[in-house]
């Protein structure tokens, strides 16, 4: 008995093509929406790099950058606002991913005296930067701005890499200082290493911030963070901001004495009572105090007042940074 071969059903060759096609167009507009494959290289006026984007904002979708709402000030040198967002326009639960960068000018010691920045005691301290959660900065070299320090800082997702938006914001304050003929003869790197920032912890009443006879009235807390340049200690009574006591800090951080100096108010000796320059061994040494809600409650009703707290601390942090004690 003779068997009729079974036939296979195959499509028309036109049919095919057009499968293939249909096929290559959804691939490719799924890469078009929803990677970043065919985006732009540079962003922010030529000022970021895509990739160094996609290492902080790792998320699914297409990166692309818009101005940010202080673009107006941005006047082609060091001041710049821009926003870098990443959002897959057709993967469901996908929101959109934002880092905001800013190119500013602020007081040479505005990392340690508080006000729109991160309480020092929570920032890894790095040479030329810090970085706490969802915020980070590096300086530009002294010569790119007068009466200022400047800076180039970002906004990040707070579980972005810290190690990732410090890569970034170091070539991006590179290109900056690039563009404004400041920049120093070698390319600022970024740091090798940038430590995770200490929890608090419960302080010793007879060497508070780890000052061997330093003692602050009703301090209980304490988180102290050391980088090797620069130091910050932050105390408290109890846990909770409205229980912060006040912010110590010392940094012989080449970069940040260089902004103090240039800064406006600057005198020689520092800006105020709490906030001045020393000599320590032949290395510039800045020391500052930052009173916090509980300090201010206090005053007038037990506490040492401001200039006499911050001499203690001066004398019992000097020694640790071979500073005259006096």
């Amino acid at each position: 008995m003779t068997t009729t071969p079974r036939r296979t059903a195959t499509l028309p060759r036109r049919a095919l093509g057009t499968a293939v096609a249909a096929v290559a167009v959804l691939g490719g507009l799924h890469l078009w929406l929803n990677t970043n494959v065919f985006g732009e290289s540079a962003l922010c006026g030529g000022l970021v790099t895509a990739e160094a984007a996609e290492s902080v904002l790792t998320g699914a979708g297409r990166i692309s950058d818009r101005p940010g709402p202080r673009s107006g000030a941005d006047d082609g040198r060091t001041q710049f606002d821009c926003v870098i967002e990443r959002g897959a326009a057709v993967l469901p639960g996908s929101g959109t991913q934002t880092l905001h960068l800013q190119g500013t000018s602020e007081r040479g010691d505005f990392a340690f005296t508080g006000g729109r920045f991160p309480d020092a005691s929570a920032v890894s301290f790095f040479k030329g930067g810090g970085v706490g959660p969802g915020r980070a900065w590096v300086l530009l070299p002294a010569a790119c701005t007068d009466r200022q320090a400047g800076l180039v800082e970002a906004y990040a997702p707070e579980d972005a890499d810290p190690a990732k938006v410090v890569g970034l914001l170091t070539g991006t304050a590179n290109r900056v200082s690039d563009r404004t003929d400041c920049a120093l003869p070698t390319p600022q790197p970024a740091p090798d290493r940038v430590a995770p920032v200490m929890p608090p912890q419960r302080a010793v009443s007879t060497g508070v911030c780890g000052l061997p006879g330093f003692t602050v009235p009703e301090v209980r807390v304490q988180s102290v963070q050391v980088s090797g340049i620069s130091w910050v200690c932050g105390t408290a009574t109890a846990e909770g901001e409205e229980a912060d006591y006040a912010t110590f800090s010392v940094t012989q951080d080449p970069a940040v004495i260089e902004g103090i100096r240039k800064s406006e108010g600057f005198t020689g000796q520092g800006f105020d009572a709490t906030h001045i320059v020393s000599d320590c061994s032949g290395k510039a040494t800045y020391f500052a105090m930052e009173p916090g809600p509980r300090y201010a409650e206090s005053s007038g009703t037990g506490a040492p007042a401001p200039k006499d707290l911050f001499t203690a601390f001066t004398k019992k942090a000097g020694a640790e940074f071979d500073c005259p004690t006096g």
